[in-house]
């Protein structure tokens, strides 16, 4: 097989458009969000407005000395994040067909959907909930079993290497000293993973004693840095960093120096409930157009939290689900729902996602942010144009196409959304 030919196939059945289209058309929060594709490296600036002019006299002129003035601030996000992930194509399986296009068709379409799905999950759950993949449960067997109690036993896959985030007291012995492991067993019915030291072992072997785990971030290589924190200046910045005022800083500039910058938050403490949570939702878009001037008109959760709501509009006369909104056919076929849902207090979307978490409820207004990137999904290139790095085994050949990401999430007016955080 020629590079040559290869590398045409490449270009002829697999262009990045063909990929961005597939990763943006397969997630809610990527194809409803606005996109600017043209950020090229470097510090993008992010200015707004830090207070506006309030020099408003009763009766007479404003002294020409103590007129007060826009003021207006530049904040900056250093530099845009990187996400890189990698499709694998070995010659034996190319060389089934005799014909290389035909081969290549013919494995083509389950590897496209292979690559967009895992490329979305990924991207969308590092810019709607965190950098971590999931944490870790409160409880988990002493013996060196290598089991781990886990929330979303689905967001692993076996031979995936993981990194327990550090924290108070030690962990017994989770794989190498950086607290890393792979990945050998998951078990969707009782919630849990088995990590080794090694992929292909047996946990058992290593001695790893979960003990230790507990409450903490599970990531995935690259989102933490070796004293096991994450690691700020290669993580994307997520929604919730933006709009919970526990982040203190955004952009470099201080939240509660600027009204701007500053979310609506609502503790959920205690509002998980079918009677409550409907109405804390809708409180909350209010609250936002009264104190940020801003207009939210949806909100994003788990389907636990779009569950709970659901019962509420069973039961509940004040809201009612609007004629005609029923849930987009691609939200169907690619793992979301929406609903229009109508109070006395207005018009909101309910958005259930898959890759949100249980604690929070996004309450947005799309029009104050921006998903800035370098093109979006593109693949990586060699200087002499061949888009593929070829690697030799003693099982034969492989060729490895690398794709990457480069960019982030801007909001530049969090005051104009919400969020409820701390569900339980």
């Amino acid at each position: 097989m020629s590079t040559r030919t290869f590398n045409d196939m490449l270009k002829q059945y697999l262009p990045y458009k063909l990929l961005s289209d597939e990763i943006i058309k397969r997630d809610y929060f990527l194809s409803t969000v606005e996109k600017d594709q043209n950020w090229k490296g470097g510090p993008l600036q992010v200015p707004f407005v830090g207070a506006n002019a309030s020099s408003i006299s009763i009766g007479s002129l404003s002294d020409e000395d103590d007129i007060s003035e826009d003021v207006f601030v530049r904040g900056e996000v250093a530099a845009y994040k990187e996400l890189w992930a990698a499709m694998k194509f070995n010659q034996r399986d190319l060389d089934e067909h005799g014909n290389l296009e035909q081969s290549f068709l013919s494995i083509l379409p389950d590897r496209i959907d292979v690559f967009a799905q895992t490329m979305k999950e990924v991207l969308a759950n590092s810019l709607l909930v965190g950098a971590h993949i999931d944490v870790c449960g409160t409880e988990h067997a002493d013996s060196a079993d290598g089991v781990l109690n886990v929330s979303r036993p689905e967001k692993f896959q076996v031979g995936q290497k993981i990194f327990v985030a550090s924290g108070a007291g030690a962990i017994n012995n989770l794989g190498a000293t950086d607290k890393s492991g792979y990945v050998v067993g998951v078990d969707l019915v009782n919630s849990t993973i088995t990590v080794a030291a090694a992929r292909g072992t047996l946990a058992s072997a290593d001695g790893n004693d979960m003990a230790g785990c507990e409450t903490r971030n599970i990531y995935p290589p690259g989102a933490i840095d070796g004293d096991g924190l994450e690691a700020a200046s290669s993580i994307f910045t997520s929604l919730p960093s933006q709009l919970l005022a526990s982040s203190a800083t955004l952009f470099g500039e201080t939240k509660a120096n600027y009204p701007h910058l500053q979310a609506y938050n609502l503790s959920g403490a205690g509002k998980a409930n079918v009677t409550d949570l409907l109405g804390h939702i809708f409180d909350a878009q209010t609250t936002v157009r009264r104190l940020g001037r801003g207009n939210p008109s949806e909100a994003i959760m788990s389907y636990a939290n779009m569950a709970i709501c659901m019962k509420a509009l069973e039961s509940d006369r004040t809201f009612t689900v609007s004629p005609g909104n029923e849930s987009d056919r691609k939200g169907v076929v690619y793992g979301w729902t929406e609903i229009q849902v109508t109070g006395v207090k207005g018009s909101l979307k309910l958005v259930a996602v898959p890759e949100m978490d249980d604690s929070n409820i996004l309450i947005l207004d799309k029009s104050s942010m921006k998903l800035h990137s370098n093109g979006f999904v593109e693949r990586r290139k060699a200087p002499d144009g061949k888009e593929f790095f070829e690697l030799r085994g003693t099982s034969g050949y492989s060729y490895v196409l690398d794709h990457r990401f480069y960019g982030d999430l801007v909001v530049s007016k969090p005051s104009n959304n919400a969020i409820i955080y701390g569900l339980t």
